[in-house]
C-alpha cells in the first residue's frame, strides 16, 4: 500500500496499473463479501457494501481509479445483486435511486478527500516553507552575529593605535617629531576607517536602490588608468609584480568613469590582498565581439572551484579563520558584482583550488555608435597606466625610541605581540617611556622564539595574527617545559563571551578589548609583574576590561 500511495504522484505506467488495480481488487473483495450475504440481504441493499469499495480506492489510489470503483460497483451491482439476474438492466424505480444515490454521495465523497488532501498538502507545504524560513533565520541571525563581531574587530583595530597615539601626543606633545609621526599614523588609520564606512555605505546604498550612474561614453582605459592609480602603493608595499596588457586603440563603453574605476580598483585590490609578497598580478583588456572583456588575474591564494558564486555574497571572506591574516569586512566583491550588473555586464569568478590563484571577469557591452565629441583627442594622454616592476619597500620591523628611564624605575620586560605595526611601535614608545624593556613580535612564531629566548615578565598579545593566532600561540607557550612563570594578557578586538571563554582556556591571565587606555593596559602589566594574579581567577568579570 506504501507503493501505491507513493506511485499516486507518479506518472509512469506502473504507477498508474497500480493505482487501477487497487480500484479492481477493491471491488472484487466487495463482491465476494456481498455473495456471501446475499442468503441474509437477498436483493436488498444491493449497493450498501461498493461505498467501502470506492472510499477505500479513494484514499489508495486517488481520484481516478475511485472513479473507475464507481462504474465497476454499479455494473458488478447490476449483474449479480439486482434482478434480472446476469443483466445490466435496471428496471426497478428504488433500484434506480438507490444507484442514483450511490453514485452522487461517492462522488461527493471524492471531492471531500481531495479537499482534505490539498489541505494536507498545503498544510505540509507550508510547514516545509516554515522550517525552511526558520533555517533561514537562524542562519541569518548567526551572519549577524558574525558580521557586528567582524565589525567590532575591524573598527578596533584602527581605534587601538588613534587612541594609543593620542596617549603619546599628551606625553610629548611638545616634540615636533612625535607630533609629526603621531599625525601620520593617526591619518593612516583615519582613512582606514573611512575606508570601512564608506564600504557599508556602498552596500547599503545598493540594497535600497539609492545608487546612480552619471552615464557618459568614455575611453576605458580612463578608468583603468585610476584604478591603477588607487591601487599602484598596495602593489609597491608588498613589491608585487604588476602587469596590464591594454590596447594602444580607445576602448569605447557607455559608463560612468568613478563608479568603473571604483569595481576595477576593487578587483586589483582584492588581488594585492590576497597575493603574497612579489606575487603576480595581471589585468588584460581586450574587445571581443560586442563585449569589452577585463580580466584581473593573480597567483595568490586561489578558492575551492565550489565558492565562485559564494564569495560574491555580501560579508563573506575566503579567510573566515581568527588569524584576521587579511583583514576586510568581505564587501568588495558584493559592490564589484552591484557596479558590473549596473553597467549591463557580468562578473565570473574562477580558480583551480587553494594556493592556485584566482582569475576575476569583468564583461561589459560595447558601447555602439560614435563617440561623444566632448572628448578631445588627447583624453588618454594624460592617464599613463603604470606598470608596476618588482620595488624593494623598506619594512619596520621594529620601531624603538631613546627614552631615559627614571632611576627609581626597576627594569620590567615585556613581549609586545601585535602584527599592525603602528599600534605596536606606539605601545612600544609608551611602555619604554614608562621604564619597561620592549620587544615586539609581528606573529605567533616569532612570539614563542623571542619568550623563549628572553623569558619575559608580561606577554601582551593580539588574537588575530597572521599564521599561527593568538590562542594556539599562547597555548604553545604554556606547554613548553622552557618557558614558565610568563603572565599574558590577551589585547584583541574579540570581545564576546566566547572568546573571552577561549582566551581563558588558552592559558591567559587576562583578556582586554580593544580599544584601551594605556594606563590601564599598563597598570594591568605592572600588577602582573609586581602581584601576579593566579590562573584561576580567570573567570571573574573584573577581567575583562572593554
Amino acid at each position: 500500500m506504501v507503493t501505491i500511495l507513493t506511485d499516486r504522484l507518479s506518472g509512469t505506467w506502473q504507477g498508474i496499473l497500480r493505482r487501477y488495480a487497487t480500484a479492481v481488487i477493491s471491488t472484487g473483495v466487495v463482491i465476494w463479501v456481498r455473495s456471501l450475504l446475499q442468503p441474509w440481504l437477498n436483493e436488498e441493499c444491493p449497493f450498501s457494501l461498493f461505498y467501502l469499495s470506492v472510499l477505500l480506492t479513494v484514499w489508495i489510489a486517488g481520484t481516478g481509479p475511485a472513479i473507475f470503483a464507481i462504474g465497476l460497483g454499479t455494473v458488478a451491482a447490476a449483474h449479480f445483486f439486482i434482478p434480472p439476474s446476469s443483466s445490466l438492466l435496471i428496471d426497478d424505480v428504488p433500484d434506480l435511486v438507490q444507484l442514483i444515490i450511490y453514485v452522487f454521495v461517492n462522488c461527493v465523497a471524492i471531492m471531500l478527500f481531495n479537499r482534505a488532501e490539498r489541505q494536507r498538502n498545503l498544510a505540509e507545504n507550508r510547514s516545509l516553507e516554515n522550517e525552511r524560513l526558520g533555517d533561514d533565520l537562524r542562519k541569518a541571525d548567526l551572519r549577524k552575529d558574525e558580521f557586528l563581531a567582524l565589525l567590532a574587530h575591524e573598527l578596533r583595530n584602527p581605534l587601538a593605535p588613534i587612541r594609543t597615539s593620542l596617549a603619546l601626543l599628551e606625553r610629548n606633545e611638545r616634540s615636533p617629531d612625535v607630533v609629526r609621526r603621531m599625525r601620520e599614523i593617526i591619518h593612516r588609520q583615519t582613512i582606514h576607517l573611512i575606508r570601512i564606512t564608506d564600504d557599508l555605505l556602498d552596500v547599503s546604498r545598493f540594497c535600497r536602490g539609492k545608487v546612480e550612474l552619471q552615464v557618459r561614453r568614455i575611453d576605458l582605459r580612463l578608468a583603468i588608468a585610476d584604478a591603477i592609480e588607487m591601487v599602484e602603493s598596495s602593489f609597491e608595499s608588498k613589491s608585487q609584480r604588476f602587469l596590464s596588457l591594454i590596447p594602444d586603440n580607445p576602448i569605447w563603453v557607455d559608463g560612468d568613469r568613478v563608479r568603473l574605476a571604483q569595481l576595477l580598483a576593487n578587483l586589483l585590490g582584492n588581488a594585492s590582498k590576497y597575493t603574497p609578497e612579489a606575487g603576480r598580478i595581471t589585468l588584460n583588456l581586450e574587445p571581443i565581439d560586442d563585449q569589452i572583456s577585463i580580466m584581473v588575474s593573480d597567483n595568490g591564494i586561489g578558492f575551492a572551484p565550489m565558492q565562485a558564486d559564494r564569495i560574491l555574497e555580501p560579508f563573506v571572506q575566503i579567510d573566515a579563520s581568527r588569524t584576521r591574516e587579511y583583514g576586510g569586512l568581505g564587501v568588495g566583491l558584493t559592490i564589484v558584482n552591484r557596479l558590473v550588473a549596473m553597467h549591463g555586464g557580468t562578473l565570473s569568478a574562477t580558480s583551480r583550488g587553494p594556493g592556485m590563484g584566482s582569475c576575476f571577469t569583468v564583461l561589459l557591452p560595447a558601447a555602439i555608435g560614435e563617440r561623444d565629441e566632448a572628448f578631445a583627442e588627447d583624453d588618454f594622454a594624460d592617464a599613463v597606466v603604470p606598470s608596476c616592476a618588482n620595488h624593494e619597500i623598506p619594512v619596520d620591523h621594529e620601531t624603538s625610541v631613546d627614552h631615559e628611564i627614571p632611576t627609581h624605575a626597576v627594569a620590567k620586560s615585556l613581549l609586545l605581540v601585535e602584527d599592525n605595526k603602528d599600534a605596536s611601535a606606539l605601545l612600544a614608545e609608551l611602555f619604554e617611556s614608562e621604564g619597561f624593556q620592549v620587544q615586539v613580535a609581528y606573529d605567533g612564531v616569532e612570539a614563542i622564539q623571542k619568550a623563549t629566548q628572553s623569558h619575559p615578565s608580561v606577554i601582551v598579545m593580539d588574537i588575530g595574527l597572521p599564521g599561527m593566532d593568538g590562542y594556539e600561540t599562547a597555548r604553545r607557550i604554556r606547554r613548553s617545559p622552557t618557558i614558565s612563570g610568563i603572565k599574558m594578557i590577551a589585547l584583541t578586538g574579540w570581545g564576546g563571551p566566547t572568546d573571552r571563554d577561549l582566551a581563558i582556556q588558552a592559558g591567559f591571565d587576562l583578556h582586554l578589548v580593544k580599544p584601551i587606555a594605556f594606563h590601564t593596559l599598563r597598570d594591568y602589566a605592572q600588577s602582573m609583574i609586581d602581584e601576579p594574579v593566579p590562573a584561576e581567577k580567570c573567570d571573574k568579570p573584573s577581567f575583562v576590561q572593554t
